[in-house]
């Protein structure tokens, strides 16, 4: 989106980057005009958090769904408190920018810092509605234990490879580098979530 673009309605960004979002994802070349990278976009990006927070409910309240239904599959520990739910949605938000941050200094791609959190919010904003949706089908009654069982596989495996793409995209690297990149926050998610 151009910088000297009216400003579209919030609803209109936030379909326009989910839009850019798939763009990238199927490695379409003008995955970039769907995002506005300047520092209004930048600061829109992070109304995601606002904006999904009715598809996150609906996953907490799945997942905690599943385990009160399943106790010999989902330990007690499966449920999410509301404290917990903050510290996911926080994390969900607020850990990447610094870490992304730290690695766009270390790789020298600083000038491309805003692309890849503009892009990286937005995916996550998707990822969130995907979560919720499968988790649901399950509190539907539409998908059993195993077909969820499945259905997180799948996604853990789309996740890895969202957060990858997002930062190849956005960051302009080599594959390597880009790997490298997407890596240090999945781990540093991958640790906080452990220690929670």
């Amino acid at each position: 989106m151009s910088a000297d673009a009216p400003r579209p309605s919030l609803l209109a960004e936030t379909l326009a980057s989910a839009r850019g979002v798939w763009r990238m994802l199927t490695f379409r070349s003008d995955w970039k005009s769907y995002f506005n990278v300047t520092e209004t976009g930048v600061a829109r990006s992070f109304l995601g958090v606002v904006l999904a927070l009715p598809a996150f409910a609906l996953l907490v309240a799945s997942v905690n769904h599943f385990a009160a239904e399943n106790p010999a599959i989902a330990s007690a520990e499966a449920r999410i408190t509301g404290i917990e739910a903050l510290a996911i949605w926080a994390r969900f938000w607020l850990v990447f920018p610094v870490l992304a941050a730290i690695m766009a200094m270390v790789l020298n791609v600083r000038g491309r810092f805003a692309s890849w959190l503009v892009a990286h919010n937005w995916a996550v904003f998707v990822l969130i509605h995907l979560q919720a949706a499968y988790w649901a089908l399950y509190a539907a009654g539409l998908a059993d234990a195993q077909a969820l069982g499945s259905l997180v596989a799948i996604y853990q495996m789309v996740r890895l490879y969202v957060h990858w793409r997002v930062a190849h995209a956005a960051l302009g690297l080599p594959i390597g580098l880009s790997t490298l990149a997407a890596a240090v926050p999945l781990i540093a998610d991958y640790l906080i979530m452990a220690a929670l």
